[in-house]
């Protein structure tokens, strides 16, 4: 990360966003963006898991505030206004990606949607590349993934079968779950 403009250093974000707004001053711009991004995509990471995400989201906030600053006028600081942004844009981020999956989910696993030729092309290689994935999993985790999935038991009766503990169970579920994303998602 750049070092901020030592010009700069003493002023407030708000002067400086006074700065930009009033006199244009593309450098009293850059001195927030510098203090402010790294609070930022560090709070939008720890919600989105995702550090390139995150920072899409950050420089999304900065360009969206870069281009209204002559507009824009604050009834909060600058840091309220840019932490309020950027958590209606986890906001929005989190709620696309759900709809995302469960399109992705209704599209692969709904018998409805093999009706035609592309469709169940499509559907039998996404079942194909699931089903090596399953198949490519450690002996535990698959034994414990098809025990939850395919057969609808609890963590707990799963735990109690296998002779493990829940946690060890969540564990397996988890590192599953996050190798059929990687690989078929």
């Amino acid at each position: 990360m750049p070092e901020t403009m030592s010009s700069y250093s003493h002023y407030t974000e708000e002067e400086l966003l006074k700065l930009a707004k009033q006199k244009n001053d593309q450098k009293a711009f850059d001195e927030i963006y510098y203090r402010c991004k790294p609070a930022l995509i560090d709070n939008a990471y720890k919600k989105l898991q995702s550090r390139e995400s995150a920072e899409d989201l950050v420089h999304d906030i900065f360009l969206s505030l870069y281009t209204k600053t002559e507009v824009l006028e604050f009834t909060v600081s600058l840091k309220a206004y840019l932490h309020t942004a950027l958590k209606y844009k986890v906001q929005n981020e989190l709620r696309n990606k759900m709809v995302r999956e469960r399109h992705k989910r209704f599209l692969f696993f709904s018998p409805n949607c093999k009706n035609d030729f592309a469709s169940n092309l499509e559907y039998s290689e996404c079942k194909k590349r699931v089903d090596s994935t399953i198949a490519s999993l450690p002996y535990k985790c698959r034994q414990v993934f098809m025990m939850s999935r395919e057969y609808d038991y609890s963590y707990k009766d799963i735990s109690g079968n296998l002779g493990i503990s829940v946690s060890t169970v969540e564990k397996h579920i988890s590192k599953a779950l996050k190798v059929l994303r990687d690989n078929v998602l």
